[in-house]
């Protein structure tokens, strides 16, 4: 009764406070929240199955999940034509997926008790439901301030900000999908867009502005970023309790550990920084100041641990190294950003099977049973589904998938030759499964870049320590102490005879806890992430001094979140639970180091954000109102547009280089324009040269005096819209305003005043 009522106050308190922290944008936060809550319980049934090990049973992967499965059920009826992208059709794919939902727990009530070696269904509802509680606040709390802070700084703009909501504003208007290419009309969008298409279906589903759904979606990955890491480490270690000691008492007096390490592990994934921060913002200037030294010119700032390697010295090797807070921060809407929830979904589910798996040692299970198991059967579509939404997790995840299965049988089939070709049938389902979930998109795609090189230059030992030392010694540390601890068992244990030992690390593999296997094999793939760019690269369109940074940036992104994942348990598997001082001393050093990490959040809010205490200064969470105040004519413009022009008609603007002000009228109103960004339409298209043929007859239809050829243009590109303003005239300085007025009816126009010398106006052109 006493936990009934403490958790009602917390949840009336986060209400209010959530009402007096975001003001007007309250209402359209629970909206979506609301959404997500519905989402994750429509989906209970799916997620009970593929965690019934876990003690909240996967409430928080029904969420991730629920987002994936109706999201892409939308996304496949669109690509087929079946049903356009409205909000309708979106209620109508949480409808069939709740179909779904109720057939699977239809069925898995009716084999009760017929193969109950396979899922257990017998819930301890009271339990169950407590956890799905106190998940729920931690997820609701982290969601709410994570939105509040994006409040100080919410404007879709500056750096790559343009481009993701550009994908969302195009796709608010498109029926079918691929949507057209806004950044080059006539064209579909060959980009790994669907991450930004759920964004889009969320929008849409929650009844929210784009404008909102925006920061509604970054800021929810930020706070999934940390409660499925919580989640996943929460249950490792009860996990790992519940076969370290078999007594209640036991248990109990180590409830407390899984929360911390939870926690740890969200904080490992959501807030931490590298070790670039305490390096050099917090150690350098003590040893200046310690040894006289003069004090170094060069102010913090936090994109510094980014861009590290290549830049701090200047080199020729210019290399990026992101990782979770710096892009929460940062605010872009990437795929990789977005990813993350379904990554960690992914590793959830393989923790998931491994449980179930190992649990069921010695049972029967047919080769149906092992290939077509739910999990395996998720996996191979989550894995299809990050072949549409950021490829490079495709490979990443189908290879640290195969490591888990591949060790988890080796395991359960006593090392046997069966581990093996099993694992290689579930490898061939898994890969057939997800080449069928992404065959709708890859017919309609043009592969971006394949080609793998040899690496000219490696990141200096010095550096690579100052980025990736900690988790190395840490994971490695782990490991080194696990040889050890076994050595000294067999040492101990002098009743195994001769003829029942095996090879060392068959051995080795089998007496290790299963919750110590998964985050070993979590740890150590997380390590070749790191090596892979010292040796090779992916060829794309990036050369010269930056050729492997776009290798590094997304293979050790993914490392980071497995590193992080695998503090939370490491750090109390050795406090706890090591068997010698030097083990708990190692842990120790470690959580210092990883907590002096944590504090790279706070100085990045504060360059970034602001005094986020200062409540005068929330600014609300609309992507786009920034407009008003950096363009007011543009705002205006573009507000007359969204508000009269449906549909997908081309408009004109002027084209302009990358992370520049130039797409501002296609990015607000999803308008598709003629030329975008030339940079990244030259990774889409993969031809600078159509680029060049579009610049310049945008440029003539701009300056032309011939009415002829400007209408030949016109027509070619199926031009309905010609938008003339402040950046228009820069890029052009003689724009033949008499002849583009001529060509139809203007339908917008802010005039000229005194405090500005040009006029802002919007032609409707006449057949």
């Amino acid at each position: 009764m006493f936990k009934k009522i403490f958790y009602s106050c917390i949840a009336l308190i986060l209400l209010i406070l959530g009402r007096f922290l975001l003001q007007g944008d309250y209402f359209t936060f629970l909206q979506w929240w609301v959404t997500v809550l519905l989402l994750g319980i429509i989906f209970m049934p799916l997620s009970s199955l593929l965690f019934s090990g876990f003690r909240d049973k996967g409430y928080l992967f029904s969420k991730t999940i629920g987002i994936a499965v109706t999201g892409y059920i939308m996304w496949l009826l669109s690509s087929l034509r079946v049903l356009k992208f409205t909000t309708t059709s979106c209620i109508l794919s949480v409808f069939i997926a709740f179909i779904i939902n109720i057939l699977v727990h239809y069925l898995r009530k009716r084999k009760q008790g017929i193969k109950k070696q396979i899922i257990s269904y017998n819930w301890d509802w009271k339990n169950v439901a407590e956890e799905i509680l106190k998940q729920e606040l931690l997820f609701f709390t982290l969601f709410l301030l994570f939105i509040y802070i994006r409040g100080f700084k919410p404007e879709a703009y500056g750096t790559e900000k343009f481009m993701d909501y550009g994908f969302m504003t195009s796709m608010m208007r498109s029926e079918y999908m691929p949507p057209q290419d806004f950044w080059f009309a006539g064209t579909n969008l060959n980009y790994y867009y669907v991450g930004q298409f759920m964004a889009t279906f969320l929008t849409k589903l929650s009844f929210v502005q784009v404008s909102h759904g925006y920061n509604l979606m970054l800021m929810m990955v930020g706070a999934f970023a940390f409660v499925l890491p919580f989640s996943i480490v929460y249950n490792v270690i009860w996990q790992y309790i519940g076969e370290y000691t078999n007594e209640i008492d036991g248990r109990k007096r180590n409830s407390h550990l899984p929360i911390i390490g939870g926690l740890i592990s969200g904080a490992g994934v959501c807030i931490a920084g590298n070790m670039h921060y305490p390096v050099y913002r917090l150690l350098e200037p003590v040893i200046r100041k310690f040894f006289g030294m003069e004090e170094s010119t060069r102010n913090y700032w936090f994109p510094d641990a980014t861009r590290f390697i290549g830049y701090h010295p200047e080199t020729n090797d210019k290399t990026i190294h992101e990782f979770p807070a710096y892009s929460f921060v940062l605010g872009d809407l990437h795929a990789h950003v977005i990813n993350i929830i379904f990554v960690l979904t992914v590793i959830g589910i393989l923790l998931g099977w491994m449980n179930q798996r190992r649990a069921a040692k010695g049972q029967n299970w047919s080769i149906a049973q092992e290939v077509f198991h739910p999990s395996m059967i998720m996996v191979g579509f989550f894995i299809g589904l990050f072949h549409m939404t950021n490829f490079w997790d495709f490979p990443i995840y189908y290879v640290v998938s195969g490591a888990v299965i591949l060790f988890s049988n080796m395991v359960v089939y006593n090392f046997k030759g069966k581990a093996f070709w099993l694992t290689a049938i579930e490898g061939i389902f898994i890969m057939g499964f997800f080449w069928l979930v992404s065959l709708p998109f890859t017919l309609k795609f043009d592969q971006i870049s394949t080609n793998i090189q040899l690496v000219e230059t490696r990141t200096p030992l010095n550096q690579l320590i100052i980025l990736w030392g900690l988790p190395f010694f840490v994971v490695i540390s782990f490991l080194c102490f696990l040889i050890a601890d076994e050595r000294r068992t067999n040492k101990e244990n002098d009743t195994v005879q001769k003829e029942q030992k095996k090879m060392p690390l068959f051995q080795f593999m089998e007496n290790l806890n299963s919750a110590d296997l998964f985050i070993l094999v979590l740890g150590l793939c997380a390590i070749g992430l790191v090596l892979i760019p010292e040796v090779i690269y992916v060829e794309d369109i990036y050369s010269g001094d930056y050729k492997r940074a776009n290798t590094m940036f997304k293979l050790t992104y993914q490392a980071f979140i497995m590193f992080g994942i695998s503090f939370g348990y490491l750090f109390i598997r050795f406090l706890r639970f090591g068997k010698t001082v030097r083990q708990k001393k190692t842990a120790m050093v470690g959580l210092i180091l990883f907590l002096s990490s944590l504090l790279y959040s706070g100085n990045a809010v504060n360059a970034w954000f602001g005094n986020i205490l200062d409540r005068e200064r929330y600014q609300g969470i609309d992507a786009s109102k920034f407009m008003e105040e950096e363009m007011p004519d543009d705002y205006l413009a573009t507000n007359w547009m969204n508000r009269n022009i449906s549909g997908t008609p081309v408009i004109l603007e002027a084209n302009g280089d990358s992370y520049t002000d130039y797409q501002r009228v296609s990015v607000i109103t999803g308008l598709p324009t003629v030329l975008g960004w030339h940079t990244h339409e030259w990774l889409w298209k993969g031809d600078p040269s159509i680029l060049d043929i579009r610049a310049e007859d945008i440029s003539l239809i701009y300056t032309s005096s011939e009415e002829s050829a400007v209408r030949a243009l016109l027509n070619k590109y199926q031009i309905e819209y010609i938008y003339v303003g402040k950046l228009e005239q820069e890029k052009y300085e003689i724009i033949n305003h008499e002849l583009i007025k001529s060509l139809g009816k203007t339908v917008f126009r802010s005039p000229a005043d005194d405090e500005k010398d040009y006029e802002t106006y919007i032609v409707r052109i006449h057949n």
